[in-house]
């Protein structure tokens, strides 16, 4: 049967109250003398206070001041005292036992203090030995709180990764799944001492990532402010630890995967050039030799069209391979805007089909230095791109800006909006949004293309999308001050 803490201490000052009495008669019908008798209480006053506490020891030091006046001081077997120094030497008694009492319960509480802490301090090391030993193959949030749980012996714990969006809990008991992601977006901080709650918004460095709580009666005061900080603290390190491991493992995996990926296109495309060279040399022969009638002719025709975009597409994929292989110099040379215009217009011809180019140069020197093959190459991508999503008919406009830093082209277009968390997106290899592939053919390649050959010289690309009115790509390059 479990007693409360004021039910208990009453039954233990029960228990004392026949014991001194019992122990002093004793001694009094063997012979003892009066010091034995003291001595003794003395000794059984130190041990109920170490054993029981201080409130026990000093109902046990009033019993024994006076039992002993009862039966050693005259006259006896009465509570009644003549002499005056008896009423001193009771007094002297009772203040040495008071105060041996408190030193015994001063010692005790010490005790439970330092054991305490050893407690505490071993969990702790246990926790974050364990940390360190956790699956990486299995979900760290759901390994973190069933070992709190088992280490602590807590009744329930439930952990917020606000990264994951993900929660996971271990224990018996239920904390409400709104209780403990509002500790995370309120930032909270709460010791509820009497329930026996904790919470803790998980932190790296000022930068909130999660957040804990923790509830359930821990054994030997084991889980305390001070304990759930550093619980707090480990479960922060443990959930980025996790994070930084996956990110590696991901970034380990594209990288293989695309070096495999880029391995096989560029076989496919040595493989393609030779059938797609013969094609064509048919196709132009068949019609150089003009003896076709016309539907045989516009069937030769379609073949050598279709021919002549399949070996570009080869071409293309051979010098992504390159790219990525990073086979990639970038040979700088001045390049005379008015040129790189006529160039993007008669390259891009067949692409742009209906949409009128419209180019504006609004730069003071009218030139820039690059590499012209990639630079070709990167504005023919943007261009290509932007005639697929353009609405029909609509223009697409090729622009040229210049600062202090930077040579900026913007190409745009109409009629096609990016969403904002596809605009980071587009630009990785492959990646096509959702949907697109319904609007236009293409291999996801452009765009990744146009970013490497940025990167290359040092600059940077990115895209802004307006949902009323268009989409603009900028590709820059720093701006470069040289001697023709």
């Amino acid at each position: 049967m479990k007693y409360s803490h004021v039910t208990r201490r009453l039954l233990q000052i029960v228990a004392i109250v026949p014991v001194v009495p019992l122990l002093t008669g004793t001694i009094y019908l063997s012979h003892g003398k009066a010091l034995t008798a003291g001595l003794t209480e003395m000794v059984l006053v130190m041990l109920i206070a170490f054993r029981w506490g201080f409130p026990e020891a000093v109902v046990a030091s009033l019993l024994a001041v006076a039992c002993l006046d009862y039966f050693y001081m005259a006259p006896i077997f009465s509570l009644y005292e003549r002499d005056p120094q008896d009423w001193i030497s009771s007094g002297i008694f009772a203040t040495v036992a008071l105060t041996a009492g408190h030193f015994a319960d001063r010692i005790k509480r010490k005790a439970i203090q330092t054991e305490s802490e050893r407690m505490r301090l071993e969990k702790l090391y246990l926790t974050s030995r364990d940390i360190l030993m956790l699956d990486r193959r299995d979900e760290v949030g759901a390994q973190l709180t069933r070992l709190i749980a088992d280490t602590f012996q807590v009744d329930a714990v439930s952990l917020w990764d606000a990264r994951e969006v993900r929660m996971d809990k271990a224990g018996e008991g239920a904390i409400p799944d709104d209780e403990v992601r509002a500790t995370y977006f309120h930032e909270l901080s709460e010791n509820d001492l009497v329930a026996c709650k904790f919470k803790r918004v998980l932190r790296l460095g000022t930068r909130p990532v999660g957040s804990i709580c923790i509830a359930g009666h821990a054994p030997h005061g084991s889980l305390d402010a001070r304990s759930m900080d550093a619980i707090a603290s480990l479960s922060a390190m443990a959930l980025e630890r996790a994070h930084s491991f996956a990110a590696e493992s991901n970034a380990e995996a594209a990288k293989r995967s695309e070096q495999l990926r880029s391995t096989v296109l560029d076989g496919l495309a040595h493989a393609f050039k030779t059938p797609l060279a013969t094609i064509q040399s048919a196709s132009s022969g068949l019609l150089e030799i003009s003896r076709l009638e016309y539907p045989a002719k516009e069937l030769v025709s379609l073949i050598d069209q279709q021919a002549t975009r399949l070996a570009k597409l080869t071409n293309l994929v051979l010098r992504t391979a390159d790219l990525d292989q990073c086979q990639l110099e970038v040979d700088h040379e001045r390049i005379g805007l008015d040129r790189l215009f006529q160039f993007c217009r008669a390259e891009a011809a067949d692409t742009l089909t209906d949409h009128p180019l419209r180019v504006v140069d609004e730069t003071s020197d009218n030139y820039v230095w690059a590499d012209r093959r990639l630079l070709e190459m990167a504005l023919l991508q943007l261009l290509d791109n932007a005639s697929k999503y353009a609405s029909p008919s609509s223009p697409i406009t090729l622009r040229v800006t210049s600062n202090d830093a930077e040579v900026v082209f913007n190409i745009q277009n109409e009629g096609s909006y990016i969403a904002p968390e596809e605009r980071l997106r587009i630009f990785q290899r492959f990646y096509r949004s959702p949907g697109s592939q319904h609007k236009a053919p293409g291999t996801g390649i452009g765009l990744s293309v146009a970013k490497r050959i940025a990167e290359a010289h040092t600059g940077r690309v990115w895209v802004e999308s307006d949902l009323e009115a268009s989409t603009t790509f900028f590709f820059a390059l720093p701006r470069i001050h040289k001697e023709a």
